[in-house]
């Protein structure tokens, strides 16, 4: 596990060995602004980073990240509205080509939306409206019945990839 100080000294290994070898990438993003023709949005899971998993270098993917990857519905009142702001940004003023969301296997919110995670204390004041975006899915999954394994419902459980909400 990674404390403050290793952070620092990461950043300092970045400086030398990743922006020394890649300055013409970095700068040209830093004067003539990013194009990326990818979206992703993706969980903000530590062990699922879109760019590493996808060997991509700065520019390449425009990302939002949020806890399982959600798209929420589009609305116009009430809130803040992160990951719409981030959509309309990467379609509208950037012209993404692609959209993706995308999932991954035991995605903590998708285990608190099918009750594996259980808050206490007040916990969960945030998750929980956040999580309700995929109630129908949940409720689809839960009376499909083909089977109660928790493994068995991993469609569910990757994620919420393939279960955007209308």
């Amino acid at each position: 596990m990674k404390n403050i100080n290793d952070l620092v000294t990461g950043f300092r290994h970045f400086q030398s060995a990743y922006y020394g070898a890649r300055r013409e990438l970095v700068d040209r993003l830093a004067q003539h602004g990013q194009a990326p023709k990818v979206m992703v949005v993706a969980c903000c899971d530590s062990r699922v980073d879109p760019a590493i998993v996808t060997d991509c270098d700065p520019g390449d993917l425009f990302v939002v990240r949020n806890v399982a990857n959600l798209v929420p519905p589009f609305e116009t009142g009430g809130g803040y509205h992160g990951t719409s702001a981030a959509l309309e940004f990467a379609v509208r003023c950037l012209h993404v080509e692609h959209v993706i969301v995308m999932g991954h296997a035991r995605c903590g919110g998708i285990r608190a939306l099918l009750g594996d995670i259980r808050f206490d204390d007040g916990a969960g004041q945030f998750i929980t409206p956040w999580m309700s975006i995929v109630q129908e899915a949940r409720r689809e999954v839960i009376d499909d019945g083909s089977s109660g394994d928790a493994e068995a419902r991993s469609g569910l459980r990757t994620g919420g990839g393939a279960y955007l909400a209308r």
